[in-house]
């Protein structure tokens, strides 16, 4: 540890007599370091902490037994405060196998109080503290030991200003009256199966696969399944294994030889050789899962799917400058086109946002079909 208010903890006995400290209080700074460059999972490399005892940087690459941090961060009477938390609660769930819950997203408070979508922390800070962070580590090797002072400084920072982001964003929350819908918000964070990627919805996260259907939709689907499952198993990017591109163009090309595989732009052929076989059984057999009934935006829009789609988005954001807060925060202008064409499922009609949105886009929606 070292002295003015400010710790480095490298040890478990310095981690348990640091978290035994902060277990009275009501609320905890919370940032995290890592590296993902040549591996699948992130390396957790550093957590930040903020409290009215100090500031800790937790190297939690030399402490094996980090339980006092899970037990810590896991608990519900403490308000964690974070900042477009999402990748640093992928790296409490590869710690902990857990979310930490009672999380404070200052970047999500921003929006919902007219201050912008995904707005930066530096930029928050500079708004709301007067102060300007430096840039110059946003690229350091978290996991080079020792790590220099200026790197130490610059982690510190990014814990340094939330306690103050936070007495001023939720002082703003209850005047707008935007509480209680940032907190649902905030509900939602606590789904490990968001975090959660397998064989079966690792398609999901490729956006170009909403766009497909039948039996290329059926074949993306395995590919993405097999290549996360061996990305996974070998801890290597997925994109090392198969680039997205490439698996589009597999899933419409249906190659059934190994000619027609390397063929096709992008195949490597070291891939062909040593995965060629696998790919096409994958391919092979997604002809017994034709997805034609699945597809969620079926060809271009006509010129009456685009006059509606701005009709809606009128609708939205009307409502949404009403409110002082971004559009996208209630519905993206994928969100529209996918209730033109049947979607149900969408966020914008549940909870707070059908009845803030959802609902007048869907009346408006039935008038205009009827």
């Amino acid at each position: 540890m070292s002295n003015n208010g400010t710790f480095y903890i490298d040890s478990a006995t310095e981690l348990k007599a640091f978290c035994d400290e902060l277990l009275k209080d009501t609320w905890i700074g919370v940032d995290t370091e890592f590296m993902r460059e040549r591996t699948y999972y992130s390396e957790p490399c550093l957590v930040q902490l903020s409290t009215d005892t100090g500031i800790a940087c937790v190297d939690v690459l030399a402490i094996k037994d980090i339980t006092p941090l899970k037990e810590l961060l896991c608990r519900q009477d403490i308000v964690k405060l974070m900042h477009s938390c999402s990748q640093d609660l992928e790296i409490f769930h590869l710690l902990f196998n857990a979310i930490p819950p009672n999380i404070f997203d200052t970047q999500v408070a921003a929006a919902f109080t007219g201050r912008g979508d995904q707005i930066s922390y530096a930029a928050l800070v500079e708004d709301i503290c007067r102060v300007t962070l430096h840039k110059a580590h946003t690229r350091a090797r978290w996991c080079n030991r020792p790590l220099s002072q200026d790197e130490i400084h610059y982690a510190e920072d990014d814990v340094r200003y939330l306690p103050a982001l936070y007495e001023v964003l939720a002082e703003d929350l209850e005047k707008t009256g935007h509480r209680a819908w940032f907190d649902e918000e905030m509900q939602g964070l606590s789904n490990t199966s968001v975090h959660a990627i397998n064989e079966k919805n690792a398609w999901q996260r490729i956006n170009a696969l909403k766009q497909m259907t039948g039996r290329p939709l059926a074949a993306a689907k395995a590919l993405a399944g097999w290549r996360e499952s061996r990305a996974q198993a070998r801890n290597k990017p997925k994109s090392w294994i198969l680039a997205d591109k490439v698996l589009i163009q597999i899933a419409y090309a249906l190659p059934e030889t190994l000619n027609e595989l390397a063929a096709i732009e992008g195949i490597s052929e070291g891939f062909v050789k040593h995965q060629g076989q696998r790919v096409l059984s994958i391919v092979r057999d997604s002809a017994d899962h034709n997805e034609s009934e699945q597809a969620t935006r079926p060809g271009r829009p006509d010129a009456r799917e685009k006059a509606l789609k701005k009709e809606l988005a009128g609708i939205l954001d009307k409502v949404a400058g009403s409110l002082n807060i971004p559009a996208s925060i209630l519905a993206t202008r994928r969100d529209l086109t996918a209730l033109i064409h049947g979607d149900s499922e969408l966020p914008v009609l549940k909870g707070w946002r059908a009845e803030v949105v959802g609902n007048k886009l869907l009346k408006h929606l039935h008038e205009m079909n009827s």
